[in-house]
């Protein structure tokens, strides 16, 4: 059995509209048999040097591609391959069986349609959203999520960024208004103050807060657009 040309087709729209926080969409998404293969698309920007942002824009689309993968009614399993012979490939989507949806995922994916959400709430009702491996969603407060790695290696950001994304489908699925902050924890003593000051047991890498708000004092950012390219 092959993905559809339906299923085929819902995976490379969803990607496509995964928020991207640097300028273009910094990832393609390749289609083999029933594997998808996402590659970072190289870059350079002032505001990015390390490439984080990028790497945590790819994870969105790797979220997308999961819940795509999955609504089409397959088992999806993301790898993270470290070939140093293709380093732009970021991570590939296997489907191995025929499994049915969760009602969680429906809904996820659903979101990716939908438009941003306009209500407040707690913040931290989001964090069950998270089903990555290596990563945690950890409330803050009632205000301020921050997403962890295990580790701070391209995979973790990949990783990151599709925890980040995940709450922010289950945000927009009830409703909420919520803020993506990608560039204060790479700033290396805002990192060291944060995990100081909340006692974390990971790396951060992403915000999400709720509205457009920005933590108090912090300086600059860089968010996320507030509605998905397409």
């Amino acid at each position: 059995m092959r993905w559809s040309a339906a299923a085929k087709t819902e995976i490379v729209e969803a990607a496509a509209k995964a928020s991207a926080g640097s300028a273009g969409r910094p990832w393609v998404v390749e289609l083999n048999g029933r594997s998808a293969y996402l590659y970072e698309v190289a870059h350079s920007s002032s505001r990015d040097p390390l490439g984080v942002e990028g790497l945590l824009s790819c994870g969105a689309a790797l979220e997308h591609v999961v819940l795509a993968v999955r609504v089409t009614g397959w088992h999806a399993q993301a790898v993270f391959p470290a070939d140093h012979r293709n380093p732009g490939l970021v991570a590939i989507v296997r489907s191995d069986r025929v499994q049915s949806p969760t009602e969680a995922e429906i809904a996820r994916h659903r979101a990716i349609r939908l438009p941003d959400g306009t209500a407040d709430g707690d913040v931290r009702a989001l964090a069950s959203a998270n089903h990555w491996a290596g990563t945690e969603l950890y409330a803050l407060d009632e205000h301020t999520l921050v997403v962890l790695t295990a580790g701070d290696t391209r995979c973790d950001h990949v990783r990151g960024g599709a925890a980040l994304q995940s709450a922010v489908l289950a945000a927009r699925s009830a409703g909420l208004r919520v803020c993506p902050v990608v560039h204060l924890p790479h700033r290396q003593e805002w990192r060291t103050g944060l995990i100081e000051r909340h006692g974390l047991a990971g790396f951060p890498q992403a915000l999400l807060t709720v509205g457009a708000k920005v933590p108090g004092g912090a300086g600059p950012t860089t968010a996320f657009p507030a509605t998905a390219r397409s």
